[in-house]
């Protein structure tokens, strides 16, 4: 029979995560030789190596990534009781972990402010992310809920529609394009295209609607470097319009006329199937989709 306590379980987990012994004595706060040396209880208690260490670097072995998976639903397990208990006993109060896509964040960021001022006891942590963290997140139940574009329908997730989420082509308020009432997918694809990084949400819808082939070298992982990109003269950029209210109004960048665009998607509150949200979790979600 294997024998583990939870305080090796936690010490374990936070070893994988961080990959790093001295990480994660911070994080646990307790020393780093006490975090080895439940690490080694644990390898003994198991008969089996649980993490290889070369050097500076601590990856699972195949026995310590199936321990990992069992850790993180333990310590959700637990983590979720406790907030429940809390809740319980005071309803207004709780911890609520969001990670959000980068074209959502303004948007989050207003509505937490708004949450906030009617929950004040709560606390909440904001991490701001691409699409492919958010899965990652989603799948390892890292996070109570995500605000992103369309959500995979491959994964067990609970998705909520709440808000257009407009994609727009924007230009250099000089560009010789603005001139034109309509420009076509063929004349668009011509231009030095500036877009997300391959796998984000944005470049995924851009490519399905369109059929266009991003023709340049030119990937950036944040919509306010494309904005400047654009400003700067690089060439054409797709961003959501909600992005870009105040760079619009003051004509540093000017929305340009193509064939397909606006194209009109919608912004999604999601959380993982198997997860029961807390109170508090419940509340932003529904908070989220009226102030929307």
């Amino acid at each position: 029979m294997i024998n583990y306590t939870l305080k090796q379980l936690y010490s374990f987990e936070a070893v994988v995560r961080t990959k790093s012994f001295t990480k994660a004595s911070k994080e646990l706060f307790v020393t780093q030789p006490a975090v080895y040396m439940q690490i080694q209880q644990l390898q003994k208690n198991i008969g089996s190596d649980i993490v290889n260490i070369k050097g500076k670097t601590i990856t699972p072995t195949f026995i310590g990534k199936k321990l990992y998976q069992t850790c993180l639903e333990i310590i959700y397990k637990l983590e979720q009781t406790r907030l429940d208990i809390e809740q319980t006993l005071n309803p207004h109060t709780g911890h609520l972990q969001i990670s959000v896509a980068t074209t959502t964040n303004s948007f989050v960021s207003r509505v937490l402010a708004k949450f906030k001022k009617e929950y004040p006891d709560m606390s909440f942590h904001l991490e701001v992310t691409n699409r492919k963290l958010l899965l990652e997140k989603l799948n390892n139940n890292e996070t109570d809920l995500v605000v992103m574009g369309e959500p995979p329908s491959d994964m067990p997730l609970v998705t909520q529609p709440f808000m257009e989420n407009p994609l727009i082509a924007i230009a250099h308020p000089e560009h010789p394009l603005l001139k034109n009432k309509n420009n076509s997918i063929k004349v668009l694809a011509k231009e030095t295209l500036i877009t997300r990084e391959q796998g984000s949400g944005t470049r995924i819808t851009i490519e399905r609607i369109t059929g266009m082939k991003f023709n340049s070298d030119i990937e950036i992982n944040s919509n306010e470097a494309i904005i400047e990109a654009v400003q700067a003269g690089l060439g054409i950029g797709f961003v959501s319009k909600h992005t870009v209210k105040l760079e619009l109004q003051n004509s540093i960048i000017k929305q340009l006329n193509a064939e397909k665009f606006p194209i009109t998607r919608h912004w999604y509150v999601v959380h993982n199937a198997k997860n029961k949200l807390s109170p508090i979790a419940e509340r932003f979600k529904a908070f989220i989709i009226e102030n929307s």
